[in-house]
């Protein structure tokens, strides 16, 4: 009976990231970044749910449920990432904020604008009306009330990735402060945001998911509950099932922790190689800051590997604690 409990514990997948998050003292400060690299487009009308209901990975039925916000991507016709978004619910029932990397606002907003048809929607670009803040905050789950021009998301994929702010454009990090708690660190840069998503494995935006060059999967869509398996079609959506379904996801995001500080820019896509086969080819780099960067990797063969080389710099792959433990047909097929 005691082993059938210990059991159940250690299959729960909420009990062990919870755990790992506080043994491994890795619990970040309470801090707020501003996040200048996202933009916002506004979605509304009465067809606006049924209308992005064809074109993301995710299942916006889901708002229906209670969420407040979903991750989901936004794929071509070959199954390629072309924009990792954030949904958030806005006003009514059929008004909603994407938010996408600021580089790629005008790329989203044309790609909405070719299926919009005879949709009764409006897709307007916000951004200019709305600041966003990243609110990491290890001490709590429960979603702040939104106030008066600050509305409060918690971040869909991760609880380590803390909460999404939208507030009205001429709001003051010090106004946000004090309404959620004066021991709160206000940044003015998202650097450190960017260093906690590497060391946690999660991409995000142009420079790291470069429109239409990688799939759903390696990118850990289906682990951050980006993802629906279960809905209709949409666009992409064939090859992303079958691979679900048949397939071995080989490759994915994987956050790469380095020997020392890097203080140089490292190429983008430079060749991630195991240390004792200089010419083997495990993946490429897809971002780095201090010691900490991520890359797309052979999963297997770059644990298997231990040390890594990143141009000079040897690293190592590590496998988050978040991940998902793997299914049996994954182990015995990856062996």
């Amino acid at each position: 009976m005691i082993f059938n409990q210990v059991n159940r514990i250690l299959n729960n997948r909420y009990v062990i990231n919870k755990f790992l998050r506080n043994v491994h003292n890795e619990l970040p400060a309470k801090v707020l970044y501003p996040l200048k690299s996202r933009a916002l487009l506004k979605i509304s009308g009465q067809e606006s749910s049924s209308f992005l209901q064809g074109l993301i990975t995710n299942d916006m039925r889901h708002f229906e449920e209670g969420a407040k916000s979903m991750y989901a991507m936004f794929l071509n016709t070959k199954g390629r990432v072309m924009f990792d978004t954030l949904i958030h619910k806005w006003d009514n029932d059929e008004t909603f904020l994407i938010e996408c990397d600021k580089k790629l606002v005008n790329l989203l907003q044309k790609h909405l604008k070719i299926y919009k048809l005879k949709r009764k929607i409006d897709i307007e670009d916000v951004d200019k009306s709305f600041i966003m803040w990243a609110l990491i905050h290890p001490e709590t789950d429960k979603i702040p009330d939104s106030m008066s021009n600050v509305n409060f998301y918690k971040d869909p994929r991760l609880a380590d990735l803390g909460f999404r702010i939208i507030s009205a454009v001429g709001t003051k990090d010090s106004q946000i402060v004090q309404m959620i708690g004066k021991d709160i660190v206000a940044k003015d840069s998202e650097e450190g945001y960017k260093y906690l998503r590497y060391k946690l494995g999660v991409s995000e935006g142009a420079d790291e998911l470069p429109p239409g060059t990688c799939f759903p999967l390696e990118v850990n869509c289906d682990y951050l509950h980006g993802v629906s398996f279960h809905k209709g079609c949409y666009i992409g959506q064939e090859l992303t099932a079958r691979v679900h379904h048949t397939g071995v996801v080989r490759k994915r995001i994987m956050p790469l922790k380095f020997n020392e500080t890097i203080s140089e820019n490292i190429e983008m896509d430079s060749v991630i190689s195991a240390s004792n086969k200089p010419k083997s080819n495990l993946g490429k780099l897809k971002g780095v800051m201090d010691d900490y960067g991520i890359g797309l990797i052979r999963i297997k063969e770059a644990l298997d590997a231990k040390v890594l080389m990143v141009s000079k710099y040897s690293a190592e792959a590590l496998k988050p604690s978040w991940w998902p433990i793997e299914a049996p047909k994954e182990i015995i097929k990856s062996e």
